[in-house]
């Protein structure tokens, strides 16, 4: 395992989580879509562990994909008695007023997983301009030249240009030289895996399916990409990027349909929120929660911030994700032929 917390300055005051106990400290979480599987699977468990395990209660809502629900959910969270509360942001924009009120009021946020421009605010999440290095390093190694197809996240999500950022590390020299071109290149309403389909489908249809690679941001999307590249033909033979670590994209990586599904373990993203929202129980400064760095956002905001490192995985690393516990070898592995992915023999 790969995954390390890349930030190690900040002020030590906070100390650790685990055996101190935070007497009342309540920790509200306000999930954006409960629905989606890994919350609830992987950062959900790690969290409320993490959060009990220092004395404190866990408390959640889910705003169901809405911005306005959002809002009034983490209201609702505080009149629960939350001394600290975790937001992962539907819309980073539309959430600021609810995280400067929360702030205001001595109830100290995290940003998780998202990015919400708020200086006051913890921002703790994996390196999103890595992860998109990441992804468009292995596709660049497997086609580093010709039609590029570019499928962004939800335009409303920091994360979806902190990717695309990274990917222009990767590509861009090409990009300029003329040696890739870029056919194709748009966001995606709430991260949809049929909405990335159609447009992947549109994609091919404007360029007479003449499409080499495709950068797709993550797994759910990644899923889309490929049911629309297996209806013409080009699943396994146009590289696919994704990200999460999600069991059916660890499958394709193995199958050979997705090149690159850059992990991470979500397990460690919410110990560290929920050992950091203990600390900030104790002392609402957020740059004395240990391992903190300042971080630069795109708005010209310096924030308080954590952030983990991802471990790119593709058929020939299938292992480390074998060996941590995160799938299983029968999910991994189904309808794998013999000889493909020797993780699965």
């Amino acid at each position: 395992m790969t995954l390390v917390v890349s930030a190690c300055g900040g002020g030590g005051g906070g100390g650790g989580a685990a055996g101190t106990a935070a007497a009342g400290c309540t920790v509200g979480v306000s999930w954006n879509n409960y629905q989606e599987e890994r919350w609830a699977k992987w950062d959900e468990p790690a969290m409320k562990k993490a959060i009990e395990a220092g004395g404190g209660k866990y408390v959640s809502n889910d705003a169901k994909s809405s911005a306005e629900t959002q809002a009034s959910n983490v209201d609702n969270l505080i009149s629960q008695g939350a001394k600290v509360v975790v937001i992962l942001a539907q819309d980073g924009t539309a959430i600021k007023p609810a995280v400067a009120k929360s702030i205001q009021n001595g109830v100290p946020v995290i940003a998780y997983d998202r990015l919400i421009e708020d200086p006051k605010a913890l921002y703790i999440t994996f390196d999103n301009v890595l992860v998109g290095k990441l992804e468009a390093q292995a596709v660049f190694k497997a086609k580093p030249e010709g039609n590029y197809a570019i499928i962004k996240g939800n335009k409303a999500d920091a994360n979806a240009d902190f990717l695309r950022s990274g990917m222009e590390q990767v590509i861009g020299d090409a990009v300029k030289s003329g040696k890739i071109k870029i056919v194709g290149e748009t966001y995606t309403d709430n991260w949809d895996p049929s909405k990335a389909q159609t447009n992947m489908e549109q994609i091919l249809t404007q360029n007479q399916n003449k499409v080499d690679a495709v950068l797709s941001e993550n797994d759910g999307m990644a899923g889309g990409v490929i049911a629309a590249l297996t209806a013409q033909g080009l699943a396994g033979k146009v590289p696919v990027s994704g990200q999460d670590g999600d069991k059916a994209a660890l499958n394709r990586v193995a199958l050979g349909t997705q090149t690159v599904d850059v992990w991470k373990d979500a397990r460690l993203l919410g110990k560290t929120a929920g050992d950091a929202a203990v600390q900030l129980c104790k002392n609402s400064d957020p740059t004395k929660v240990s391992g903190t760095a300042q971080f630069k956002t795109p708005g010209g905001n310096s924030l308080s911030s954590i952030l983990l490192t991802p471990n790119p995985i593709t058929k020939d690393n299938l292992k480390d994700v074998l060996d941590a516990g995160w799938v299983t070898k029968a999910d991994l592995c189904q309808g794998v032929p013999a000889g493909r992915a020797s993780a699965c023999g």
